[in-house]
């Protein structure tokens, strides 16, 4: 069929496509009067039903799920007010992870249909969506809106099993001025402890396109959103600040995948040239600058409509979505090795004059240090009971015993809960920083070299005893996990980090000595091959006991210690371990200076500092 052969009114259609195509400053232009125009005679709603009968989708793809749609909910009742929702529920047992939709036009116009087509295709990919109402300006000033966008997850939580839906994963999605309401949930959301209600408001992540998010820049004197705002910045700068996403960016906000038009005069990537208010950047720059994780994803030459159908754009942000509300089925398996002081000598508990120095360095007393108690917070609930963690996992097998079970103190070479090691913090951080669970798998053995027990392969000779023993039991703990930890079973295990804290036995004889550089490198990249991960996070911990101050030969191994995680390159560290020596005095073993004299002090430390070694090597 040609062109002049259609209907005037479908030829007038595909100009105005093609016009908008050609000139982003038209799609500008029909945004403005849409959702800026006092007569509001063409809204979103409407536009974006020209853009889908000019066969203009959003090109999102279809996943197996088919949805039930249920209409005119009502979430919320105010001044005498409804507010109403549409459901869209992916068919199946559930629970799926649900998105909040917001719309935009500007805070004055919209609807709840406004974005349907977000809401059909995210529940198509297995999404609970709720696609909301607000209260509109200029009637209701902000922060109403926001008001309302939070009293929207508060319901989707508290009716989260109507709809086969996963009250802990809460995720939103919003265009425009719905692009700042979401991203001020995300920046904004307060725990279940925090919210007034008892509910909480807290989101696990969001998508924001075309996004203003800092309104205080703009123009003192300008009265653009005063409809909104209730007057100038000058009139109402707190209330410029408390509706700008980017004032309340810190560490722990959500994360938030940002999409914006090159070409959109309205919401600039930047900075609105006349006015002065800031686009996406601003809180983009903020979260990255606060370690939380963002990605924006500009698209080329589209003004603020046309981007909100750009198909690259939407496809990325989906899958943000996929990334940070579906769950996974990884099982993050750290591999801890080496010898005594891996094992774990730091004394908890024990406190007899005679044999433990009345108790000093002992777990129970430098917890109390005022200086340092907050570091111990964590490892101990509200009655004072040890914690024992159900997200991260220990396997330890000792000479006499195997210890399974959830990280708390114990997981040592001794009998008992008497002792810790460098696993107990290191356990506590990993675990915070991964939303999967953890499983430390420790293979330690004191009295042992590199040079002959761990001897590995790409060395030379007979690969050591321990080295092969090590490997054995790693995998021992994957084929047994089902056993072991039945709560795992179901996992896909994935090797993340591997920790060496070794050395003390090759320092006393002479060839051990001059090939420990070499062994230890090898040793590392033998590991990596063992297990096809040329990439493998390696920590390698130094020989530090007694401190700074050591015989050559120890100052040896630490020197080849370091060079070797130089030679190895990146995804390896090495961590110090010198400064966190305390003297005899303080600590519980006094005659044990090749253990730390026990303190479990400097056994904690020393597991917080290779801790965040993988951590940071992880990018987390």
């Amino acid at each position: 069929m040609s062109k002049e052969s259609l209907p005037p009114s479908a030829r007038c259609r595909l100009h105005l496509a093609k016009s908008i195509h050609r000139q982003p400053c038209l799609a500008n232009f029909l945004f403005a009067a849409a959702v800026v125009s006092v007569n509001n005679r063409f809204d979103m709603n409407r536009i974006a039903a020209w853009f889908l009968l000019l066969g203009l989708s959003a090109g999102v793809t279809a996943t197996e799920y088919r949805f039930d749609r249920t209409r005119d909910i009502v979430y919320k009742e105010i001044d005498g007010k409804k507010l109403r929702l549409n459901a869209f529920v992916p068919k199946g047992d559930g629970p799926f992870p649900a998105v909040l939709v917001v719309h935009g036009g500007a805070w004055r116009a919209g609807s709840r249909t406004q974005l349907t087509m977000y809401a059909k295709s995210l529940a198509r990919r297995g999404f609970s969506c709720f696609s909301i109402d607000y209260r509109l300006a200029p009637r209701h000033k902000s922060p109403a809106q926001i008001e309302d966008c939070r009293d929207a997850v508060r319901w989707i939580r508290q009716h989260a099993a109507s709809y086969r839906s996963d009250p802990g994963r809460i995720g939103a999605i919003g265009y425009s001025a719905g692009g700042q309401l979401v991203s001020l949930l995300a920046t904004t959301g307060l725990s279940k402890a925090d919210d007034p209600k008892g509910v909480g408001t807290k989101i696990t992540a969001a998508v924001a396109g075309g996004a203003p998010t800092d309104f205080r820049s703009t123009s003192e004197n300008s009265r653009m959103f005063s409809y909104w705002l209730g007057g100038s910045r000058s009139d109402k700068p707190e209330v410029y600040h408390a509706a700008s996403p980017a004032a309340f960016a810190d560490k722990d906000d959500a994360p938030i995948f940002f999409y914006n038009g090159s070409a959109d005069m309205f919401v600039p990537v930047k900075t609105h040239p006349a006015v002065g208010y800031a686009g996406p950047t601003a809180l983009h720059a903020a979260l990255k600058k606060a370690g939380v994780e963002t990605d924006m994803h500009i698209i080329k030459g589209a003004g603020h409509l046309f981007a909100i159908f750009n198909k690259t754009a939407l496809d990325a942000g989906y899958a943000f979505l996929d990334k940070h509300l579906k769950p996974s089925n990884t099982l993050h398996v750290f591999l801890l090795a080496g010898q005594s002081n891996m094992q774990g000598q730091g004394v908890v508990d024990f406190d007899h004059p005679k044999y433990y120095n009345s108790g000093r360095g002992i777990l129970k007393n430098v917890m109390k240090n005022t200086e340092r108690a907050h570091l111990y917070e964590h490892i101990v609930d509200a009655k004072g009971d040890w914690i024992v963690r159900d997200d991260v996992f220990v396997r330890h097998q000792t000479g006499e015993e195997l210890k399974t079970g959830g990280l708390s103190i114990g997981f040592t070479g001794y009998g008992g809960r008497h002792h810790i090691g460098p696993e107990f913090q290191i356990g506590h951080l990993v675990g915070q920083a991964y939303d999967e669970p953890v499983l430390l798998i420790k293979t330690a053995w004191g009295g042992k070299s590199i040079h002959r027990d761990f001897r590995p392969p790409s060395s030379g000779g007979a690969t050591g005893e321990f080295y092969k023993k090590m490997l054995a039991e790693y995998r021992e703990g994957l084929a047994r996990l089902g056993d072991e930890f039945p709560q795992l079973a179901k996992r896909e295990p994935e090797l993340s980090g591997f920790v060496w804290l070794q050395g003390w036995n090759d320092m006393f004889d002479d060839e051990a000595l001059k090939e420990y550089e070499a062994n230890l490198i090898n040793f590392v990249k033998d590991v990596r091959k063992e297990f096809g991960q040329p990439d493998l996070p390696v920590v390698i911990g130094e020989l530090g006991n007694g401190g700074p101050k050591a015989g050559k030969n120890m100052l040896a191994i630490r020197t080849a210690q370091k060079a070797a995680t130089a030679a190895l390159g990146p995804n390896t560290a090495f961590v110090q371990t010198t400064q966190f020596a305390r003297p005899a005095k303080e600590s519980p073993n006094v005659g044990h200076g090749h253990h730390w004299f026990g303190n479990a002090e400097s056994y904690f430390l020393i597991g917080d500092a290779l801790g965040q070694a993988l951590l940071r090597l992880a990018g987390k």
